[in-house]
This record gives C-alpha cells, sequence and structure tokens, in this order.
C-alpha cells in the first residue's frame, strides 16, 4: 500500500492506474479514485464508485467524502444531493459517520460556490498562474488548463518546458502536451539540452507491453514484493524524468541496478553482494554502477 502511496506522491498517476487495473482491493481502488481525478477523468472515478460500492462502503467515511466531492467536482450538484440522501438512508454506523452525514449537505453547498468562483478565474488570471516558478502554484495551472482550450495557453507553457527549474514539472507539461495531442514543433528542456519534439508523435510513458513486459521479468527475479514494488516506482520517477528519452538498457542491467538502489533505500541487510550477482549473470559491474548513479540523480532530483 505504500507503494501506491509513494506514486501518488510523485504524481505517477497513470502507473497508479495500471497498477490497480480490475482490483477488487477497497484500498486500491480508493488509490485508483485518486489517480484518475488527478489526470481529469472525473467521470471514470465516478464509475469506479458505481461499480464497487459495496465495497468502497468498508471505509463509509472516506466514501462519502470522496463521492459527494467527485459529483460537485463534475458540477453534479443535484445528483450529489440525491446521494446525500442515500448515505442519510443507511443503517446507523457509527456517531462518526452520522457527523459527517450531517455535514454533506454543507459540503455540496460550499462546493456550488467554489465552482461558480472557479468558472469566474479568468484565461489572463491563469495564464498568470503558469508563469510562476513555484511548483504548488504550477500544478495546479496545468491541470487547469487541461479543461480548456490549451492553445490559448500555449506560450506559456513553452516558457515552462524551457525554462522551469524542475526537470520532472517541465516533463508533466510536456506530457500534458502529449495528452492533447498538440500537432507542432515545440523546444523541450531536456536534462540541460533544448531539443525538438513534437508531441502528438510521441508515446506516452508506461504505454504498450515493453513497461509490462520488464516489469513481470523483474516481478519473477525479485522475489521480495518490498523490494520489487519500490524498484517500481524508481523506475518510473526515472521513466518520467528522462522522457520523451525511451531506455535502451539491457533487462538483467536495469534489473540490478534498480534491486541496488531499492535495497538500499529499505535499508536491506545481508544482501548478495553486487559484484557476486553481476559475476552470476556475466554483467560488467562498472555498467551496472554507471546505471546506478544516473537513476539516482535522476530520482533524487525529481
Amino acid at each position: 500500500m505504500d507503494s501506491l502511496k509513494s506514486l501518488m506522491d510523485k504524481r505517477q498517476y497513470d502507473l497508479v492506474i495500471k497498477l490497480t487495473e480490475n482490483s477488487e482491493d477497497m484500498n486500491y481502488l480508493f488509490y485508483r479514485i485518486s489517480a484518475l481525478l488527478a489526470t481529469g477523468r472525473g467521470e471514470e472515478a465516478l464509475s469506479v464508485i458505481k461499480k464497487n460500492r459495496q465495497i468502497l462502503q468498508g471505509d463509509l467515511t472516506l466514501l462519502m467524502k470522496v463521492h459527494i466531492e467527485i459529483l460537485c467536482l463534475l458540477n453534479n450538484f443535484d445528483e450529489a444531493y440525491e446521494e446525500v440522501r442515500y448515505y442519510e438512508n443507511l443503517p446507523y454506523v457509527s456517531q462518526e459517520v452520522e457527523e459527517i452525514i450531517r455535514e454533506l449537505p454543507k459540503l455540496v453547498r460550499e462546493e456550488e460556490k467554489k465552482s461558480i468562483s472557479s468558472r469566474e478565474l479568468t484565461n489572463d488570471a491563469l495564464k498568470e498562474r503558469l508563469k510562476s516558478n513555484e511548483e504548488t502554484v504550477v500544478l495546479p495551472a496545468l491541470d487547469m488548463v487541461r479543461g480548456r482550450d490549451i492553445n490559448m495557453f500555449l506560450p506559456d507553457i513553452q516558457r515552462i518546458l524551457l525554462s522551469f527549474p524542475k526537470q520532472s514539472i517541465r516533463s508533466f507539461a510536456l506530457l500534458l502536451l502529449v495528452q492533447k495531442k498538440i500537432d507542432k514543433e515545440i523546444s523541450f528542456n531536456h536534462i540541460g539540452k533544448a531539443i525538438k519534439i513534437n508531441p502528438s508523435k510521441l508515446e506516452p510513458p508506461f504505454i504498450g507491453n515493453e513497461f509490462n513486459d520488464f516489469v513481470r521479468a523483474m516481478q519473477n527475479e525479485l522475489k521480495d514484493p518490498a523490494v520489487s514494488e519500490d524498484a517500481i516506482q524508481i523506475l518510473s520517477s526515472y521513466i518520467i524524468y528522462m522522457y520523451p528519452e525511451k531506455l535502451d538498457i539491457k533487462y538483467d542491467l536495469l534489473i540490478e541496478a534498480l534491486r541496488s538502489i531499492s535495497e538500499e533505500y529499505l535499508q536491506i541487510e545481508n544482501k548478495m553482494p553486487l559484484s557476486a550477482r553481476c559475476e552470476a549473470k556475466g554483467l560488467d559491474e562498472k555498467e551496472v554502477l554507471d546505471l546506478i548513479q544516473r537513476i539516482k540523480e535522476a530520482v533524487n532530483s525529481f
């Protein structure tokens, strides 16, 4: 569970969605809902609730808040009030649940007011937010752009792609253009080097068989689930950091690098030395060490 939380913290939402596909575990479903919301897929998040309501009612306090907030986010205020009545008519669970139910109508009213206010945010005001160098200002602004005509904001997004201090934020801005299939050549600061790319011709990360095949191969080899899950997180951060560059690395080499980093971060003792693992696989230990260094630098700068 901690691994999914870490992925959410790192905004690796697409990977969370992939890992929770077809899950019937309550906690995994809540993470899936959060990831869908973070990628602007509110209707899909709502569908997860409707399909799995009985499972999610295992944590009724969380479900009620999330369900009503999603409906408000989608401006479905009439449906939100209907769902409030549904929760009001459920059998008694606890005093905590009863107190939340009493607050739900107020929550809907407040979110309705916020919705009116947010619609009043002009495009010019949103452009000003995109000009910020503060991560906490720019990321929400990029999410808001997702629901508008993105062409109006391309000059400001281009500035982020070239000038924003953090590579990860530049990558998230690029991923937005990829999602919107912007068909024009743009400049992108890729780890200190300006390159020309066309977002419509780029494949989003974590799509296709290559990533899935590698994850399966790594999970088969790394028997410790904690190490395997942590290694997936590390790899995901590295992929986003390096995007749109594709990783052309042998599986065995990459697995050993990720294993070493994960075991170090998790402080696992009595592990087989890297030199012994490389000798057993016929790998060049220096190559693995160089890759470990590159991955660590990327993750630490994420």
